[in-house]
């Protein structure tokens, strides 16, 4: 399975209404929308072959209560991901979809082997 895979996995614990990299043109709330970058790590274990997946999750709601519920519905699915080495970021973000819709954003970072 690869990470985006796991990722969606996990992220589909907490909420269905998950996409990858975009939301659908027509998107109902509250919904994740999370995005890969995967780039390899030379300098990591003596260049012992890791990829380090840097992982986006944004977290779109009307409701700032139903945000601040899924902070730790997300981290707790992807503490679940193999490789997963913690989390390096979250504040609030922009979306200019919908004036009255609130995001959130969450960074994490999981290595792998290539």
């Amino acid at each position: 399975m690869s990470v985006e895979e796991a990722v969606y996995a996990a992220l589909c614990t907490v909420l269905a209404n998950t996409h990858a990299v975009e939301l659908p043109e027509s998107p109902t709330w509250p919904a994740l929308v999370f995005e890969v970058t995967s780039t390899p790590e030379s300098g990591w274990v003596m260049g012992g072959g890791y990829d380090k997946n840097d992982i986006t999750v944004t977290s779109l709601s009307k409701s700032k209560l139903q945000l601040t519920a899924l902070r730790g519905q997300i981290f707790s699915a992807l503490e679940g991901v193999d490789g997963f080495m913690g989390d390096d970021f979250a504040g609030d973000a922009d979306y200019q979809g919908e004036a009255n819709v609130y995001a959130y954003v969450q960074t994490f970072t999981v290595r792998t082997r290539r």
